[in-house]
């Protein structure tokens, strides 16, 4: 009886706005309903081949993703490697800093780029990096939760010995701390990305003429009332996430999406 219910719950949640979605996208005319005279590859290959701005915003959806979750990553390994280690006296000082972004709103933290960053002297307002800066602020509580626990995990005498052989700290971390963590690292940079693809209440503030992303143009679709080309790229983001959710599940495990420390 449980078991169908969670199964009834996945199904109106979860599977039928998917099947709705997948459905308008193919559609000549949503509003007709499911029809085979209805069905039409048009809206996919409107995107692909005709549409100016849906190739630019995927790829700078996904390099702005990468270099997120990278940077991301590799912050919030470092600071948690302080906190844990101890290396500074106003290490929990750092932990705050990296899981205090979590309770701010998106569009806030868009408007306090903007005011910090989009006049002189640094002028960054519609590029690249105020968009990877923002996305990294955004999700580096994820990255930092998924690192903390992680290191957690490792005793510092294993890298005492390291030490005691000769090998500095970097010699440590690269030997035993990163090899040890690596599923966790892959875990966490991973989700940063998938969850950096989908951002919108940072990215529609911040973005300008070169830089707009994915969820940028799926909002600007919205607001045209294009629903079928909307629901097309919409598929087109669902596909793409879902064979990255699949990476993650082959080579971390089915829970990785779970990992929050």
């Amino acid at each position: 009886m449980l078991l169908a219910w969670c199964g009834f719950v996945c199904l109106l949640s979860v599977v039928a706005p998917m099947v709705a979605l997948l459905q308008a996208s193919f559609a000549k005319a949503w509003g007709r309903g499911f029809s085979f005279d209805n069905l039409t590859l048009g809206n996919y290959h409107y995107l692909l081949f005709q549409h100016d701005a849906a190739w630019p915003a995927v790829v700078n959806t996904f390099v702005f993703s990468a270099v997120s979750a990278t940077a991301a990553m590799g912050l919030a390994l470092a600071i948690a490697y302080i906190v844990k280690r101890q290396l500074m006296p106003f290490g929990m000082a750092l932990a705050f800093l990296c899981m205090a972004p979590f309770v701010i709103p998106g569009i806030v933290m868009a408007i306090g780029f903007y005011s910090a960053y989009a006049g002189p002297p640094l002028t960054l307002y519609g590029t690249a990096a105020i968009m990877i800066l923002a996305f990294i602020t955004r999700f580096l509580p994820i990255a930092y939760a998924n690192g903390a626990a992680g290191m957690q995990m490792i005793h510092p005498e294993m890298e005492e010995a390291v030490r005691i052989l000769g090998g500095g700290r970097l010699t440590a971390i690269g030997t035993v701390v990163v090899p040890l963590l690596k599923k966790a690292l892959l875990g966490g940079w991973l989700l940063v990305f998938i969850l950096a693809t989908r951002e919108l209440s940072a990215a529609i503030f911040l973005v300008g003429p070169e830089t707009r992303t994915i969820s940028v143009l799926l909002y600007d679709l919205s607001e045209e009332g294009n629903l079928e080309v909307l629901s097309a790229l919409g598929g087109i983001l669902l596909v793409i996430t879902l064979a990255f959710v699949g990476i993650g599940m082959k080579l971390i495990g089915r829970d990785f999406m779970l990992r929050r420390g």
